[in-house]
């Protein structure tokens, strides 16, 4: 009965948990950490100005870079919003300390698309922001393209949007890919923050300013999908306190089996006859 039972405990928590990408070969969607590795710094895009801007040209410092589409109303506001408190909680000064540039993949996105985003989102933020410390970039499908498979970012353009996932790359001053931040905490659906660790951060910007390279992190990404069918936050939400009931039964499981070991059995003689 307890074997029984503890196969099917087991069996649960394998649905519950999604599956990993076999590889940067798959074309699954998500993040496949090229730790080490250098973007390419000749890709041509354009700021939200519109004026052209060579990618070597602004990674002169450690860079916070992030890949996403403009258009999204989903997931991708709360990470910008996101991006935005960490820099209003950091102690590290932007355009100073570090860069952030965010790059659209959606090639058909405009100038004026990246202009009226960051003007939303500078304004979240409540310390000093000199103008290109966080730039918004558009380019075309080859040069987005190009950005995206180099920082390990597998996308999908499907009906009425794109998936992706949510992360924040760290690059050195040069290119180099030192560290991927992964959300700290979020829950799916629109009503919820994307936090990142303050901690982390200001230790992954410093590690870049050196040319260290941190570990990668067996994390599974957030995805963005760009609708959020009917009541799917809450069978998120149901999904993860399933997971965490199922691992308290599986320990209390094996807590109970593992007593019910050290009981003496009925025919042993406990008075020592």
């Amino acid at each position: 009965m307890f074997n029984n039972l503890l196969r099917i405990l087991i069996l649960s928590m394998f649905v519950a948990v999604p599956a990993w990408g076999v590889g940067p070969d798959s074309d699954e969607i998500g993040v496949y950490e090229r730790i080490g590795s250098n973007v390419p710094l000749d890709l041509n895009f354009r700021d939200e100005s519109g004026s052209p801007v060579r990618l070597g040209d602004i990674i002169d410092r450690p860079v916070v870079l992030t890949i996403i589409y403009y258009k999204c109303s989903h997931i991708c506001p709360q990470m910008l919003l996101g991006i935005a408190d960490l820099v209003d909680k950091s102690e590290l000064v932007p355009g100073k300390d570090y860069r952030i540039i965010t790059v659209s993949f959606d090639e058909t996105e405009m100038p004026e698309d990246a202009h009226s985003l960051r003007l939303n989102y500078i304004k979240a933020i409540n310390k000093p922001l000199p103008a290109d410390a966080w730039k918004f970039l558009t380019g075309d499908a080859d040069n987005t393209r190009k950005i995206s498979r180099a920082v390990g970012i597998k996308y999908k353009k499907v009906m009425h949007g794109f998936v992706h996932p949510e992360v924040l790359i760290i690059l050195s001053p040069g290119g180099r890919i030192t560290r991927y931040l992964h959300v700290s905490t979020s829950s799916y659906g629109l009503g919820y923050p994307v936090m990142f660790s303050t901690v982390d951060f200001a230790r992954a910007v410093s590690e870049a300013s050196t040319g260290i390279t941190g570990s990668g992190i067996k994390q599974g990404p957030l995805l963005c999908f760009p609708h959020e069918p009917e009541q799917q936050a809450k069978f998120f939400s149901m999904l993860r306190i399933f997971g965490a009931a199922t691992l308290v039964l599986i320990t209390a499981l094996f807590v109970y089996l593992r007593f019910l070991n050290r009981r003496p059995s009925s025919g042993e003689n406990t008075d020592g006859e």
